[in-house]
């Protein structure tokens, strides 16, 4: 039997009106429907996959937490930040670490611990040398570079290690002429 009527309908995934030949259809084709279909199973995988990495990190860091000992990896989870901060904290000294080898480094609960206990916040007052002065108080790198004879890395190299501000304006980045008149004569 044939139905000789039409419903009009919207289309689950593209939202679309279209006239349905049945009352039970959501899709105005086969493409939506295949489309529809595809996001359904993408979202569930993505939706076990969370899942698992959920289960997975609180297992991790239950084992973290019950550990006296801690390798970087562990120790960088249980903070919460990168391994390279980690490495950063115990190149400083500001944590303490064991090497047992070349590529193993052990590091004590206590130790993280005690980090935070001695360790306040500290505010930077902002420092006031870091304004820009005039712009005819400066010189700008090709005039730097002509007047004392120095190539462009040397010059860039010499500013960084002795913690000179820079200040761009425009294509130009300008220097203190007082503050790098002072390295070049003190280096004579």
């Amino acid at each position: 039997m044939s139905s000789n009527f039409t419903v009009q309908r919207r289309c689950e995934h593209c939202n679309k009106r279209f006239n349905a030949k049945t009352t039970v259809t959501r899709f105005c084709s086969k493409l939506c429907n295949k489309r529809q279909l595809k996001a359904k199973e993408r979202n569930e995988k993505i939706g076990a996959e969370k899942q698992q990495s959920i289960i997975l990190s609180a297992q991790v860091v239950e084992s973290v937490q019950s550990n006296e000992f801690l390798d970087t990896r562990k120790a960088a989870l249980l903070l919460g930040v990168s391994r390279n901060l980690i490495y950063h904290l115990i190149n400083t000294g500001k944590l303490n670490a064991y090497n047992l080898s070349i590529r193993r480094t052990i590091i004590l609960k206590r130790d993280i611990d005690s980090l935070f206990e001695t360790r306040c916040l500290q505010v930077r007052p902002k420092e006031e040398s870091r304004k820009m002065p005039k712009i005819e108080d400066c010189y700008y790198m090709g005039e730097l570079q002509e007047k004392f004879k120095i190539s462009e890395g040397a010059l860039y190299h010499l500013i960084k290690r002795n913690n000179i501000a820079k200040f761009k304006v425009g294509k130009f980045t300008y220097v203190s002429k007082k503050s790098i008149e002072a390295i070049f004569l003190n280096q004579n």
